[in-house]
């Protein structure tokens, strides 16, 4: 086993006080030329390693990260993510970090707006959000133009004053369920976009979306898809009078976590022509999906997301870790057949 080597044994090496290595590694204060090259020389005789951990400790600072969660007892999706950080703050529950989750109401813009800004005033060092709403998004990040706080976001990507992005390419992912329901209908009839509960024109994450799967439409001679936006309060009613409208539609694509919602349409008026794909392994889309319903669902691995941000936001301020622009991760495609292994995997 290699020995472990410290400060000491540097000096002792180099014939100088442990004082006069500090200021050499850490680069504070005035050393000889003559010192230095002697220590630079123990140093690499002795293949010196710093400890990252006993770095952190000694500086004595305490790094704030601020993580804007949508809270999960409105909306389910977030529950992994929850689980996610959760692990990761306990996992780095001896360094100098103080994670704070402030949790927004999914629904309400000015939830998030007003829990961004609180963030600012807590003076967090890093800020690590779900951008669910681009104006609001927007407007915290003016905010936090002129500051030198770490930016991240997931799930969702933005194009610029982003430090970090962890998540899908979601224009690709659109393409994917163009492609899948594609392979499970014919180059006839009409597909349809389903947004649900959501502002199109506030929710980038949704364009992006809408933006693949009409390009892969387009490029494969298809037509172009539809698309309608429901709300809770007239969900049934309006969707089924769109099916009605439409009756040569073949697939209908939710850009949402909440396919089971049409998914429980279709089944209540034995609709089992119009094959389905949306987002996600919450218990109620599983179960759609054994019963057929559901044709696929494209797995986001929202823990994942969350939990490789943290990290990765943590050791950027820890240990000086480069911080990677953009980390896009895999887009599942889960079936009947494969459900098993996605949600066993996912409990982990």
């Amino acid at each position: 086993m290699r020995t472990k080597h410290t400060i000491k044994d540097i000096a002792e090496k180099a014939e100088v006080s442990i004082g006069t290595v500090d200021r050499v590694l850490h680069k504070r204060g005035r050393v000889s030329k003559a010192s230095e090259e002697k220590i630079m020389a123990a140093i690499k005789e002795l293949d010196y390693k710093p400890n990252p951990i006993a770095q952190t400790l000694k500086n004595g600072v305490i790094h704030k990260i601020g993580v804007l969660l949508p809270n999960p007892d409105l909306d389910p999706f977030w529950r992994p993510c929850e689980e996610g950080l959760q692990e990761v703050i306990s996992e780095y529950s001896a360094f100098t970090v103080d994670v704070i989750i402030y949790y927004f109401n999914p629904f309400k813009p000015k939830s998030f707006l007003q829990l961004g800004h609180k963030a600012y005033r807590d003076g967090v060092h890093a800020l690590f959000f779900v951008p669910l709403f681009d104006r609001e998004t927007n407007s915290i990040l003016e905010k936090l133009g002129n500051t030198d706080i770490l930016l991240g976001t997931f799930n969702s990507p933005l194009s610029n004053n982003i430090d970090l992005y962890v998540g899908q390419d979601l224009v690709l992912s659109g393409k994917t369920a163009g492609r899948l329901l594609h392979m499970s209908g014919s180059d006839k009839g009409n597909f349809a976009i389903v947004h649900i509960n959501e502002s199109y024109e506030n929710a980038r994450h949704m364009r992006e979306k809408e933006q693949g799967f009409a390009a892969y439409c387009m490029e494969n001679g298809l037509n172009s898809p539809l698309t309608i936006t429901l709300m809770t309060e007239e969900f049934k009613t309006k969707l089924v009078s769109f099916l009605e409208l439409h009756k040569d539609l073949q697939g209908i694509f939710v850009t949402t976590s909440r396919a089971y919602e049409v998914a429980k349409v279709l089944d209540s008026i034995d609709n089992n022509k119009i094959s389905l794909i949306g987002y996600d392994l919450l218990d109620q889309n599983l179960k759609y999906l054994q019963k057929g319903i559901i044709d696929f669902l494209i797995h986001q691995d929202p823990k994942m997301q969350a939990s490789l941000g943290l990290r990765y936001v943590i050791e950027n301020l820890l240990f000086k870790k480069v911080l990677p622009k953009e980390k896009l991760l895999p887009i599942g495609i889960v079936n009947s057949e494969n459900a098993k292994s996605y949600v066993e995997r996912s409990s982990v």
